[in-house]
């Protein structure tokens, strides 16, 4: 495929910062040499420092020649002097006459100041005579001193001053584009592994080959059987023992046990000189070393016949066995999927001026993709219709942007009348969101038998539960009631000092310090109009119920200090970058520094109360949403005010226009609105609409929502008590939790979730806080694994439509 020399080098650059945030240190420095885009001083002077000149000098080679200018040439003198030096001072005369020749006679060819220096060397009859080498008894001292001279010379050296600064990513800039263009690749292999593949086709293509197979070594998930093979046949054992113990080890098991034996074997009848056909032969199986044949092969026909049986031992090995497939996928896979989108990415990735942002951007026409690796398909662009072009029955969910327009569906979109209503025990019912009928059945679960309930021990109950939250480490989990109490369960081990991750088979404790202290907030002047917020800090709790804002120590429920007194009411805050704290008020937002305790930034742009915050790292941008039914989006550059939009149904504004829950998805950018009527997707930082979904009006309101730790799903709760469980990236309906699963029959029929809290490594695991003040955890039977099943659109089912009942414009 062909590229443009700018697209490709935005291209290695994204790649390039990948293989840093993955720790492939060996590949970074691989690709940097092979791509020769990026010349990376800090790992330049590391191996100066380290005194490994050879690697010094064999990086610097991959971008300048000795004689390209007089820099460049100043630099390899350099290095190969202090070389010189070193050796010299260890009175190893044979390796510094090892230096000088060849190493350094080279600059006897030009007349310059490396000329004279050199023949001043020469001459020299003792070698602690030289007035540089008396400075290099301490070498660690001496290399720094040489680095400081190389370093200068590396800045002013034309050939290198291009490829110097590395441009400011925010982090993980390859994979947001790749979950952004393909949200949904499958779960065969993770996001993170299919991009691998198409770095590691990409490079194949490219001609990277050292870069390529390092990264194959490095990331461990393809073994390159060829590759390997090669060295096999060539008998460089060395190589091949080295390739194979990126992916295995003798004490593994007996099949990597006998592969490295053989290889061993091998090694060391080369070294003896006695590699002839007898032992060679004797390596192959017992069947094959009878065959008349094999006693008259050379030795170049036995290795490539060993090669074969080492490739029957690699195959049966049950380490090796799922890491030889390669994915088969389209030629240039993925510049084909990036190139169309990196002129609109950059803006977004790199820490750049409000200006970009100014700039038109559509997120509507944003490629994407059905997969990343296999089943190849057209490509196409994403494609949006007028809002206005269908009526909108309950329960459907809506698309502004599919992955896969076709044509002869949106022709039966068109006549709605197509699809009529369907008995709720069909995955697609009025409350999945697809169109035409499935055969599955929708995993509805009605018993506490038919899923892992856990009601958590509790001595007091008092208020319902207004904010839930997991530990980072989900060994514990904390509460906030309406009467502004808090409430700690840790999960412990069979050891009572050890902590445990939280789980609906095991029951936790509810924590309670040796002093007797409770956790309270400050309650304001205006109770039953305060909105509860808390938010974690290790060790520490941050927490408001409408009065001065609390810090708690969370071992000793201590309250360390109170900030923020009212009026204006805190809402609700959320910490950003480090110490940055953003705190959402009655109509607007400050910004202060948690150290400092200053005020950076005062946002205004909402007319009503702040609902929630929402922070995207990839982005730099803080999305607020308020009582008013409007969602800001404010960059952390300047705090400026990059985007609005107002909730609203044809015009007009809707009867509750409150959006409660704001959250970001894992890729940063989809944006998750909860609104009690319906769920909204929208992408930042444009706040373009994605996609909606709107229940049955009959399960209505929408108490809460969430994403799964993993992003593959969305949990709502309802003020019926139920619970479904949606597909994130289609917002298909997966399973529906009935409130009998895990509350008694005869109990009040107004106990309910209000909050949803989702464990932070466990995508299925659940914790509920209920109106009565009680919390639920829920997961799956352990025989299911997961909530319902996975529900995949087939031909009819429909996916592209850009119509909605409620619309941000």
């Amino acid at each position: 495929m062909d590229i443009d020399k700018d697209s490709y080098t935005k291209l290695i650059i994204l790649i390039l910062q990948f293989l840093d945030e993955e720790n492939y240190k060996e590949s970074l420095h691989l690709l940097e040499q092979e791509s020769k885009i990026f010349f990376n001083v800090n790992y330049f002077g590391e191996t100066i420092v380290n005194g490994e000149w050879e690697k010094a000098e064999e990086y610097l080679s991959s971008f300048t020649k000795l004689n390209d200018n007089r820099y460049s040439m100043k630099l390899f003198f350099e290095i190969r002097k202090q070389k010189y030096y070193e050796a010299s001072f260890r009175n190893d005369q044979a390796e510094g006459v090892n230096v000088l020749w060849p190493d350094l006679k080279v600059f006897l060819d030009f007349q310059d100041e490396n000329y004279e220096e050199l023949t001043d060397l020469i001459d020299l009859k003792n070698f602690r005579n030289n007035e540089h080498l008396s400075q290099n008894a301490n070498k660690e001292s001496a290399r720094a001193i040489s680095w400081g001279d190389l370093k200068s010379l590396v800045e002013k050296n034309p050939t290198l001053q291009d490829k110097l600064i590395f441009p400011r990513l925010n982090q993980s800039g390859l994979l947001s584009i790749i979950t952004l263009i393909c949200p949904n690749p499958g779960k065969k292999t993770s996001i993170k592994e299919e991009l691998i593949y198409l770095i590691l086709q990409f490079l194949d293509e490219e001609k990277l080959k050292g870069t390529c197979h390092k990264l194959e070594q490095e990331s461990k998930i393809f073994f390159n059987m060829n590759y390997f093979g090669e060295f096999v046949i060539s008998g460089e054992w060395d190589k091949a023992v080295k390739y194979l113990s990126a992916f295995t080890m003798p004490d593994d098991n007996q099949h990597s046990a006998k592969i490295f034996f053989t290889l061993e074997k091998q090694k060391y009848l080369a070294n003896l000189g006695r590699n002839d056909q007898v032992q060679a032969i004797k390596i192959l199986p017992n069947d094959l070393q009878d065959n008349f044949l094999y006693k008259y092969m050379d030795a170049a026909s036995l290795r490539a016949n060993l090669c074969d049986v080492l490739k029957e031992s690699v195959k049966s090995n049950p380490i090796l066995q799922d890491k030889l497939k390669f994915p088969a996928m389209d030629k240039s896979r993925l510049l084909t999927i990036l190139k169309m989108i990196m002129d609109w990415w950059i803006p977004h990735c790199a820490n750049s001026t409000t200006d970009l942002y100014k700039s038109n951007i559509s997120l509507v026409n944003i490629p994407k993709v059905p997969y990343l690796c296999c089943e190849p398909k057209i490509v196409v662009k994403s494609h949006c219709q007028e809002a206005s072009a269908l009526p909108v029955p309950n329960g459907l969910v809506f698309h502004d942007s599919s992955c896969c327009n076709d044509v002869s569906l949106q022709a039966d979109m068109k006549s709605p009348e197509k699809y009529g209503s369907r008995d709720n025990t069909y995955l697609a019912d009025a409350n999945s969101g697809v169109y035409g009928k499935s055969t599955e059945k929708l995993a509805e679960i009605n018993e506490p038998t038919e899923c892992q309930t856990l009601v958590l021990p509790d001595t007091s109950l008092t208020g319902g539960v207004t904010r839930l939250m997991y530990s980072c480490s989900g060994d514990f989990i904390l509460a906030l009631t309406q009467n502004a109490t808090h409430k700690l369960w840790r999960w412990y081990s069979d050891d009572q000092h050890l902590s445990s991750k939280a789980s609906a088979n095991v029951e936790p404790q509810l924590y309670q310090p040796s002093s007797g202290l409770i956790m309270t907030n400050e309650i304001g002047t205006q109770p039953e109009n305060a909105l509860s917020c808390f938010s974690l800090k290790d060790p520490y709790l941050f927490s408001a119920s409408g009065g001065k804002i609390s810090i708690f120590n969370l071992e000793t429920f201590e309250r360390l200090s109170t900030f923020g007194s009212p009026p204006p009411s805190t809402t609700y805050f959320t910490f950003l970058m480090q110490n940055i704290f953003a705190i959402g008020l009655d109509d607007s937002i400050l910004i202060r520094c948690f150290d400092s305790k200053k005020t950076i930034a005062h946002l205004k742009g909402h007319q009503k109360r702040i609902t929630c915050l929402a922070f995207s790292q990839n982005l730099n941008v803080l999305v607020s949403s308020g009582a008013d039914a409007q969602l800001c989006v404010w960059s952390t550059n300047g705090w400026e005010k990059l985007a609005s939009k107002f909730l609203q149904s044809k015009g007009e504004m809707l009867e509750c226009p409150v959006v409660n829950h704001i959250e970001f998805h894992q890729d940063q950018i989809h944006l998750l609105a909860v609104h009690e009527r319906n769920i909204h997707i929208y992408e930042a930082p444009t706040l373009n609409h994605s996609m909606q979904w709107v229940p049955q009006e009959s399960d209505l309101p929408i108490t809460y929502a969430t994403y799964s730790c993993d992003g593959q799903s969305i949990f709502v709760s309802f003020k019926n008590g139920c619970i479904k469980v949606l597909v994130a990236t289609t917002l298909y309906l997966r399973c529906r939790i009935n409130v009998t699963a895990y509350i008694p029959p005869g109990l009040s029929s107004e106990i309910y979730p209000i909050v949803i809290a989702a464990h932070p490594f466990q995508p299925n695991h659940i914790a509920l806080g209920l109106t009565d003040g009680r919390v639920h955890v829920l997961e799956p039977l352990e025989s299911e694994g997961e909530w319902g099943i996975s529900p995949q659109p087939k031909d009819g089912d429909g996916l592209s439509t850009a119509s909605c009942s409620a619309v941000l414009e």
